[in-house]
């Protein structure tokens, strides 16, 4: 089992008065054999987050790390890291055949008889619950569902050390997003992946997820156990995120409502200080002894907080809400299909 770590992450696009800083100083391991879920309003960086571990987008400081080597000493032979898109439709080559977007991904040193790599195409294809006759068929001639599920044979086809999933189910219909999220976690443990499973929605990542991390306008802002977080959110804009859930602010605070529905800062020009305060109900903007949240950044003393959290007020939590399960339990039904 591998593990995934982002050390120092950066990327940054553009230069001078025009850069934008789309992931900033990001800190993060995913432990091997296990799902860390990684959450976040759109925006927050988490795709950038995604797709600089598998090569798509250039690290301006940091590195990515897969038991202990960088990603990027692998370009040219095996990629540790393989990433499932959040379009299926787009993700495939819409002039391939199922056989052989799957073989495609093959690592070039299984070789092998062509036989044999109709037989491996069959096995995978199986293995994400498609029957093998679909191998022959273009993705235009396939639902949905069915090409997420060939783009997740493709992914373990490349038998990688650790798997990215980008907002999996988002462009799926409600009716067969259980049945690929099932789908996932059943993949996900019967090989023991190790994988960094990324949505906006808190209540997928709780049903495949052992961890959460919560990532804010290019930060990490707060990881732990899923359920510790969930239960009790440490950092502010988790709390906003639970109860955007229930549809209603996480407490009785003065202005709170006002704040909250502030627009996030521009990426280009971040806050100074925490990054949340403008809209943070529990900030400056509501409590002007918290001036300190204006002046310093939570982020450079966050490892010394229970769970990373970057919040100079980490410890002073609030009571959160359970996260509803019914609606989960709804679009996860075990007999759903593509």
């Amino acid at each position: 089992m591998s593990e995934l770590v982002f050390d120092g992450v950066s990327v940054r696009y553009g230069t001078r008065r025009h850069a934008l800083t789309a992931v900033d100083g990001a800190r993060l391991t995913v432990p091997g054999g296990q799902v860390v879920g990684l959450v976040g309003e759109s925006g927050s960086g988490k795709s950038t987050l995604a797709r600089a571990a598998v090569g798509l987008a250039p690290l301006s400081a940091g590195r990515v790390l897969v038991n202990g080597t960088d990603t990027r000493r692998s370009r040219g032979r095996r990629r540790p890291v393989q990433m499932i898109f959040q379009d299926p439709y787009s993700s495939l080559n819409p002039r391939m055949t199922v056989a052989a977007s799957v073989a495609e991904a093959f690592p070039r040193e299984r070789g092998g008889s062509r036989a044999a790599r109709h037989a491996e195409v069959a096995r995978l294809l199986g293995q994400v619950g498609l029957d093998a006759d679909l191998a022959a068929l273009l993705p235009g001639q396939l639902s949905g569902g069915q090409r997420q599920r060939v783009a997740v044979a493709r992914a373990l086809a490349a038998r990688p050390q650790v798997v990215i999933a980008d907002e999996i189910t988002s462009a799926l219909d409600v009716s067969v997003q259980g049945a690929v999220l099932n789908l996932v976690r059943d993949v996900q443990r019967e090989l023991r992946l190790t994988m960094l499973f990324i949505s906006h929605d808190l209540a997928v990542v709780r049903y495949v997820s052992d961890h959460i991390a919560v990532m804010y306008l290019g930060r990490i802002v707060e990881v732990g156990p899923t359920e510790e977080v969930l239960a009790d959110p440490r950092h502010p804009y988790t709390r906003e995120l639970l109860a955007a859930v229930h549809g209603h602010t996480a407490g009785p605070r003065k202005d709170a409502e006002t704040v909250t529905d502030t627009e996030p800062a521009d990426p280009h020009h971040p806050p100074s200080g925490c990054r949340f305060h403008p809209r943070c109900p529990e900030g400056p903007a509501v409590r002007a002894e918290r001036e300190v949240c204006r002046t310093d950044d939570p982020v450079s003393d966050a490892a010394s907080r229970p769970r990373r959290t970057a919040c100079h007020f980490a410890t002073a939590t609030a009571t959160a809400t359970a996260l509803p399960e019914r609606g989960l339990r709804d679009r996860v039904r075990e007999n759903g299909n593509p």
